[in-house]
């Protein structure tokens, strides 16, 4: 009785987390480059195994066997790298990536990967991020032309007007068939109605959990109060 009040209440922790996972999915729906993320969960007695598989494989101690496994708090999440759709914008200050890897971008001296492309040009003529982080090129920060007659190739390379290559955009992560888009973005890889479907199921599982508390504490309260009668 006590296990099935542990479980429960462990379960209420993990899908509050959860709730909160899903919530994030929704607001940054309509964020560039933004990737969804799921929650993940184990079993207490799980975790525990892994944790101990390393340091104990060949005396592993014994537990009590149960059919009631239960539920401890969401352990992390995990990241949904699926590529978002592509929307066309037309300016030439936006770029989407076809295929894996990141935009690699500097803001105070710390590098910061991205697969949002949605940039702009600051005051020093350096194509940035819109919170002002430099877009990393291979030989530095990418300096545009200041007569607006520039364009990047699909390997990234930057070129003024003549053709001549003044940069490249870095691209970490990449693979061969990487490639740039200029004039895009990408948009969030997030599906609102799966979303709103997970919250939903995850509410239900929350409510789930709240009467088999109730139900756990009724049963208690009328244990002691019975006990409690037959005691001379």
């Amino acid at each position: 009785m006590i296990k099935a009040l542990y479980t429960a209440s462990s379960g209420l922790v993990a899908q509050t987390v959860k709730q909160d996972i899903i919530a994030n999915n929704i607001a940054n729906a309509n964020t560039t480059g933004y990737k969804r993320k799921s929650a993940i969960s184990v079993s207490f007695e799980s975790e525990l195994t892994n944790r101990m598989a390393s340091i104990m494989d060949s005396n592993k101690p014994s537990y009590p066997n149960s059919l009631v496994k239960a539920r401890i708090t969401t352990m992390g999440s995990a990241i949904d790298n699926s590529e978002g759709s592509i929307r066309e914008t037309g300016l030439n200050t936006d770029f989407s990536i076809e295929g894996a890897g990141m935009f690699e971008t500097t803001k105070n001296g710390r590098a910061v990967p991205s697969r949002a492309g949605n940039f702009q040009i600051n005051a020093k003529s350096q194509l940035c991020t819109v919170d002002g982080a430099l877009v990393n090129g291979a030989s530095g920060p990418i300096i545009i032309p200041k007569d607006g007659m520039w364009s990047v190739g699909a390997d990234g390379a930057v070129r003024d007007k003549d053709g001549s290559t003044i940069n490249k955009i870095k691209i970490i992560g990449g693979e061969k068939d990487t490639t740039i888009r200029q004039g895009s973005i990408e948009m969030a890889n997030v599906n609102i109605v799966r979303e709103m479907v997970d919250m939903i199921a995850n509410m239900r599982a929350y409510e789930a959990n709240q009467k088999v508390i109730s139900s756990v504490d009724n049963s208690l309260g009328l244990l002691l109060t019975q006990v409690g009668k037959a005691t001379p």
